[in-house]
């Protein structure tokens, strides 16, 4: 192992002096094995990630995201690109090779401020902005991007309004039932739920011709808690913005979609783009919803309509109360910057480990993104101390900045799309950060295979706020919230606390291109919390420093738990990609959806034995290859052929639950077990071709889904076989 051969006296002694100034509650002073490693290699392994460990610190990162949050910077702003160079010139400050990559892509800007005007009963006309707020100098900034949705249709129009709760198929499904049409209305639905994008498209079938989004306080308000600037809520003037792009048919520029968005690279009409929104869609706060709801008539509420305002909630639909909606979008083709940097593996170059955040906000974006950026510059600052000490990882690093994540996974999506055939073959792992740090609370998501890498990792680093280990710190969150049933067994027995649970992966975020349309392995973390300013204004330095991370400790942590993940994929001898759980999580989809089935009366309509008898054997060559692994790390020098075959299965059979010809409807999904679903947006739906159709009532559908399923399965089974043989 190169690393081993480069260590020196000068980095033993970097080494004992880290260890020494980060005290014991930092040291890990067990034996065991780190996974992927030898016994020997381990205890290297760790006195470098104990090294690394150690450069993060809370004053750096205060003062990046001071840096960062200054200035509004929504992508393709000349503020947008400043960041992107201080982010290049940080990390070449490092030691480390960045540079800018650009594509040309449709972005939405507002001309003019939207209006919402109430025509009837009254004539009134909303404030449709944020208020200035005296304790947070940035909020006064006259470059604050008015309150608007990305990506929604100009228009100009008067109609009545109807209420159609968080504007999605159930919720439509109601007012029919009550008797109330929304075709040819305005209709204004509340967050939640899903993605905004699915309530615009909803919206659209309905026959809606405009659509008004707000926070409901029950929600995303005072009945959370204290509102800012007195606590981290949102306030009455605070408003949402964000993109209402169909994500779930496809991300990236809406003009070149698979393709990257270059010079040279042929693009669509607008009018040709099938994940566009042709309707106008507009953001308010629950200040201005009150106004609209409040003089509402016709039916009451259905079951679950009712928000935190202080009235009975009413549809309307009458005309009893009429809205004015206009806004003014104006569609731009604008350059947008990346930022790449790479280190070079030393003996496996061609390998790579992808780590990204995006740098784009809405507006200042101090949790959303740049707690995330924060964090990518101080692991980026560790490395460099890592390489000046004389360590170079055995595989190859690469720390993606993106852009235009906001408007709709644009920047990662345009890369993945231009690097999609180097990515397939060389792509080991995506490892992503988006909003990292919005207060103590650990969690993430992630494909089954690095479930395990997750936890270790979490093992490894410190909860600044218990002292215990941030695995720790999460399992007994995670068991305080649990409820009786799963606390204790039928004697009344406590059980013991499980390890925590770590989600399945949807969209929203830029490990979307990576596991959905390539196959390439991918997690998702971060540091959760009372967060109730998301997407506004109030996304500011002050309410980070008062709220998300006083001490500026947790993005420490995020730093410090991200680069664990990272080193260890990077030099592990044997990858830490255990595919045993991969087969446990696909027997509980299956079982899961069988039950789905037959609650719709559609249970025969595909074979879930042979999916089953599939995972079985998938299960089973998960197993052997594991084995294999593990017994090969052990004596590496003299088996490294046989290893790199089976590393190469691990990456590769994640690969292998692509089906090339996507999912129906939206082919640029190719994830045959992950992809967002169709009306949720961000949440995953897992076996999402078979789940849909059976949503739907489509047998054939479901029955030739479930066979692809199956197929693809298999596929992966074969190559964790070849990979052991």
């Amino acid at each position: 192992m190169k690393v081993i051969r480069q260590q020196s006296f000068a980095v033993s002694m970097v080494l004992v002096l880290a260890l020494q100034a980060i005290g014991p509650a930092q040291t890990r002073t067990d034996s065991s094995v780190i996974d992927g490693f030898s016994a020997k290699t381990s205890d290297i392994q760790r006195q470098f990630e104990e090294q690394f460990r150690s450069v993060p610190q809370p004053a750096t990162a205060r003062e990046e995201l001071r840096r960062l949050t200054s200035e509004a910077h929504i992508a393709g702003s000349p503020e947008d690109y400043a960041t992107a160079v201080y982010v290049r010139d940080q990390m070449r400050s490092f030691g480390l090779n960045s540079e800018l990559r650009e594509y040309q892509v449709l972005l939405p800007y507002p001309r003019t401020p939207s209006v919402v005007e109430l025509i009837a009963p009254r004539r009134e006309r909303l404030q449709v902005r944020e208020d200035i707020v005296a304790q947070d100098p940035t909020s006064s900034s006259r470059k604050i991007v008015p309150l608007y949705n990305g990506y929604g249709a100009s228009g100009d129009l008067t109609a009545p309004l109807v209420y159609v709760n968080y504007g999605l198929p159930n919720d439509y499904d109601a007012l029919r039932k009550a008797g109330v049409d929304v075709k040819g209305k305005i209709v204004i639905a509340r967050y939640g739920n899903s993605f905004r994008g699915v309530k615009a498209k909803v919206a659209e079938e309905n026959g809606a011709i405009g659509l008004i989004i707000y926070s409901d306080p029950a929600d995303d308000g005072y009945a959370q808690g204290d509102v800012y600037p007195k606590g981290p809520w949102r306030s009455d003037s605070s408003a949402q913005r964000g993109s209402v792009q169909f994500l779930f048919i496809y991300p990236g520029d809406p003009l070149t979609p698979g393709v990257p968005a270059v010079p040279g690279t042929p693009r669509l009409r607008k009018e040709e783009a099938t994940n566009l929104p042709r309707i106008p869609v507009q953001p308010i706060s629950y200040g201005d919803a009150r106004h609209l709801l409040q003089p509402l008539r016709g039916p009451v509420r259905p079951k679950d309509f009712q928000g935190g305002l202080p009235f009975a909630y009413h549809v309307g639909g009458t005309n009893d109360v009429r809205v004015h909606l206009k806004t003014d979008i104006e569609f731009v083709t604008k350059t947008i910057w990346d930022v790449i940097t790479r280190i070079d593996g030393a003996t496996e170059r061609d390998r790579w480990v992808v780590l990204g955040n995006h740098r784009d906000a809405w507006v200042f974006g101090a949790v959303d993104p740049n707690s995330g950026t924060t964090a990518m510059l101080e692991l980026g600052r560790s490395l460099g101390q890592l390489l000046k000490s004389g360590w170079q990882p055995r595989r190859s690093l690469v720390l993606c900045s993106w852009d235009a994540e906001e408007e709709g996974l644009i920047g990662s999506t345009e890369w993945v799309e231009e690097k999609a055939s180097e990515l397939k073959e060389k792509a080991i792992a995506y490892l992503n950060m988006d909003a990292a740090v919005s207060g103590p609370n650990f969690g993430a998501s992630s494909v089954p295979s690095m479930w395990k890498l997750i936890h270790s990792a979490a093992e490894a680093v410190r909860d600044p706020k218990t002292g215990k280990s941030v695995y720790e710190a999460w399992r007994d969150r995670a068991w305080e919230n649990a409820s009786d049933s799963e606390r204790y067994d039928e004697n009344g027995n406590e059980k013991p606390a499980p390890r925590p649970r770590i989600g399945a992966l949807g969209s929203g975020s830029d490990y979307t291109p990576f596991l959905q349309h390539l196959g390439v392995p991918a997690l998702d973390m971060s540091f959760g919390g009372d967060y109730g300013v998301y997407h506004s204004a109030y996304d500011s330095f002050y309410w980070m420093s008062h709220f998300g991370d006083p001490t500026f400790q947790y993005h420490v942590a995020a730093a410090q738990i991200w680069g664990t993940v990272a080193l260890r994929l990077a030099d592990a001898t044997g990858l830490p990609l255990d595919y045993t759980d991969y087969g446990m999580q696909l027997r509980e989809f299956v079982n899961e959806t069988k039950r789905l089935a037959n609650r719709k009366k559609l249970g025969e309509v595909f074979d879930s034995k042979s999916m089953l008898a599939a995972i079985d054997s998938f299960a089973a060559e998960a197993e052997k290859i594991d084995k294999r692994r593990r017994d090969e790390v052990k004596d590496s020098d003299n088996k490294s052929a046989q290893l790199r075959r089976v590393n190469d299965a691990l990456i590769q059979a994640e690969r292998a639950l692509i089906d090339d010809r996507g999912l129906r409807g939206r082919t640029w999904f190719k994830h045959q077990i992950y992809a967002p679903g169709f009306y949720t947006g961000y949440a995953a739906l897992p076996l999402p071709d078979l789940r849909q159709a059976i949503e739907d009532g489509r047998a054939n559908d479901a029955a030739a889904a479930a066979d692809r399923i199956t197929d693809a399965i298999k596929r992966a089974a074969e190559v964790l076989k070849k990979g052991r043989e």
